[in-house]
């Protein structure tokens, strides 16, 4: 380790985190990023402490200052501590407990195993001394949209498909310990993929991933506004408000809230699904849902989201999932009247799980909302015995008309042939006009009849709403009524039983 300055150097680029200075720096005097850190005095070893991308104590950082010909707070500036000032899960006291830098890599809600990265970015700033800038926003769980280009951010390398910025995988599978910057040996542009396939000997993967590429479609605008609304909340100082469930608050409660309500979505799914069946990708946060319930011993590998499963609230590592997760998330908090749809859906969380402990321990750290919202949750699960009422519940009209038993997750065109006097999409609809004879049959909420067929719920929510996005349209509902009720005629006839004519269908029932 020595003092003496560098006899060049760079100056940080907005939102530029230590690792990517690092790695321009390194490649503009032609070093490997590992003899830099030496001469920083940030490792003695072979690996970069992923603590330093979190914040960097006053004796490194003064070390640093010096080689690199910087300004002490230029260095801290390139933390996420000082970049995200009111982000608690950055806090060293988090939720009433001291954390180290292990416990927040390990909590999920601080991304140190990789970054997500907006290759467009990457190419516009491949030509500044040193190459390409990695913005430390991309590394944050509430970061998956470039404003600036208007994208979903990426988080894979196309050429290796491993994460990028990470140390990837070992052969077996496994995850490679993290580092601040992964084959810190090698000289690489710093928008080059610096994976290590195999056992980590061969050479990185060196894939450019400044070469920007189609992504599908665009964000939609909840999701442009969820990410404006957090990274907002995460940037805000002392003494600034915000909202959430209607009430004023601060940002730091309202981040609180959104792990909190996180939970409620991933611990209860697809309870909230049948509230809000008009929130957008509704399949990408079942598919999340879907992973984090999956038993403990199948989530204790990696996942195919990027993490391993070390909470059961933390947010998806796939930019898509993030994306409509958040925006489900904010939706809800944004609404004054989303107290009562998170008191229902939290009453649905069983007190033995390990949800139910975490949102106990987050409770005091939250807005005065969500602590309203659960605390009548509370009472919403001990006011009766058999547990909250079933959402959108539909009374058995056809009760002993119709036998569940014999109706298909699909309906065969001998039964549904009315439906193609409407003009809806085919599929989606004869799987919503099963779901709809069962409730009749058997009563219930959608979800229930739905697990009655089988069907999952990224297929119930795909079908409900695409179904209930064609009932808004003036008429359909109606006609959706009469081609319901003929249905469930002509299969209690073919079940031998015959329907009367009289039993009808209600808007509400159809809605």
């Amino acid at each position: 380790m020595t003092n003496t300055p560098l006899p060049r150097s760079l100056d940080p680029a907005s939102g530029e985190l230590l690792a990517g200075y690092l790695l321009r720096l390194a490649h503009r005097i032609g070093i490997p990023p590992l003899d830099l850190a030496h001469r920083c005095g940030l490792t003695a070893g072979t690996t970069f402490p992923t603590r330093h991308i979190i914040r960097v104590d006053d004796t490194r950082a003064q070390q640093t200052a010096t080689v690199c010909r910087l300004g002490l707070p230029e260095v801290h500036a390139l933390t996420l501590a000082t970049q995200a000032p009111s982000y608690p899960p950055l806090h060293l006291v988090y939720l009433g407990r001291h954390q180290s830098h292990i416990d927040m890599a390990n909590d999920g809600w601080v991304f140190t195993s990789f970054s997500r990265y907006c290759p467009d970015c990457l190419a516009d700033t491949a030509d500044l001394p040193g190459g390409s800038v990695w913005q430390g926003s991309w590394r944050l769980p509430h970061t998956f949209v470039c404003t600036r280009h208007h994208r979903l951010l990426d988080w894979r390398c196309p050429a290796c498909q491993a994460p990028a910025f990470s140390n990837g995988y070992r052969a077996d599978g496994r995850w490679r310990p993290t580092q601040l910057i992964p084959s810190p040996h090698s000289h690489l542009h710093p928008a080059q993929c610096r994976y290590r396939p195999g056992t980590g000997r061969d050479p990185a993967c060196a894939h450019r991933l400044d070469h920007p590429s189609a992504t599908g479609e665009g964000p939609t605008e909840a999701m442009v506004h969820a990410q404006h609304r957090l990274a907002a909340a995460a940037r805000s100082g002392a003494g600034q408000d915000a909202e959430s469930l209607g009430r004023p608050t601060s940002p730091q409660r309202f981040l609180n809230d959104i792990r909190a309500t996180t939970l409620a979505i991933c611990s209860t799914w697809p309870a909230t699904a049948e509230v809000f069946t008009g929130a957008g990708h509704l399949d990408a946060v079942a598919a999340h849902a879907e992973t984090l319930n999956r038993a403990p011993a199948e989530r204790a590998g990696p996942q195919g989201d990027g993490w391993l499963a070390r909470s059961v609230d933390h947010p998806p590592g796939d930019p898509l999932r993030a994306a409509a997760l958040m925006a489900l998330v904010v939706q809800i908090l944004d609404d004054p009247g989303g107290q009562k749809v998170l008191a229902h859906v939290l009453s649905r969380l069983p007190s033995s799980r390990a949800g139910y402990r975490r949102l106990k321990r987050l409770a005091p750290h939250c807005s005065p909302g969500m602590n309203a919202a659960i605390g009548e949750s509370s009472h919403l699960r001990h006011g009766t015995g058999v547990g909250p009422p079933s959402l959108f519940p539909q009374p058995p009209t056809h009760h002993g008309l119709l036998d569940p038993k014999k109706i298909p997750q699909i309906m065969p065109y001998a039964w549904a042939w009315p439906l193609d006097e409407l003009d809806a999409p085919a599929r989606q609809l004869r799987r919503d006009a099963a779901i709809r004879l069962v409730q009749m049959a058997r009563g219930g909420s959608r979800a229930a009849a739905a697990r009655y067929l089988g069907i999952s719920p990224g297929a119930l929510q795909s079908a409900t709403v695409t179904i209930r996005a064609w009932q808004k349209v003036p008429g359909n509902a109606a006609a959706y009524q009469d081609a319901l009720q003929r249905i469930a005629e002509i299969a209690a006839s073919a079940t031998g039983i015959e329907a009367p004519s009289s039993t009808r269908l209600t808007t509400a029932d159809t809605g």
